[in-house]
């Protein structure tokens, strides 16, 4: 028999043995992915949300961001597309939807994200440019790449620089606050 409970954000709390308020804030930061009914005050849980909440937990704790713990749900479990909420007596269905562009920017969303899982996938497999082309790049595109590889290697030797100059400049910038703060404790004790 399934199990149709709903569990309130104080039971969710009870049951995985975490704050109220770290799942508020979780399940602010983790919407699109945990199964919930209602709004407010009167959101529910199904009970699947409670594995969810445990993996959270777990990225979380393993020091993932929150958008590399995002990117792990998504890889293990559904998105979910809340449907936004109409006017009383308002026509619902898919062609009151679509006419109405209802839920079409959460449609967008989801979409958006299952196609970028796709092309990382796509480009995990295939690291090397060359490799993507069939039958190998022509001429014009080894001598883009290699173009590339040269302006990438000249702003990485560029970038080298500037970090050496933000070095000086807040060695500088210590250097001179402390010796401000010098002149100020100076001032005071001339005075007293």
């Amino acid at each position: 028999m399934p199990d149709n409970r709903l569990y309130s954000i104080a039971a969710v709390a009870r049951q995985l043995d975490v704050p109220e308020s770290t799942l508020h804030y979780w399940k602010n930061r983790f919407r699109d992915h945990l199964p919930c009914l209602g709004e407010g005050r009167g959101r529910r849980f199904r009970p699947e949300a409670l594995e969810i909440f445990r993996a959270i937990a777990q990225g979380l704790g393993r020091g993932l961001s929150v958008d590399e713990v995002k990117v792990d749900l998504a890889d293990r479990f559904p998105v979910n597309v809340s449907p936004a909420r109409s006017p009383a007596g308002a026509r619902t269905g898919p062609v009151a939807a679509a006419a109405s562009g209802i839920g079409l920017e959460e449609v967008a969303a989801v979409f958006g994200r299952e196609m970028a899982k796709v092309l990382s996938a796509f480009l995990r497999e295939r690291p090397n440019p060359e490799a993507a082309l069939p039958g190998g790049p022509g001429p014009e595109v080894a001598g883009e790449i290699e173009a590339l590889r040269e302006k990438n290697q000249a702003l990485e030797s560029k970038l080298g620089v500037l970090e050496s100059e933000l070095m000086r400049l807040r060695k500088d910038g210590r250097e001179l606050e402390k010796y401000l703060v010098d002149k100020i404790k100076a001032a005071f004790s001339a005075k007293a």
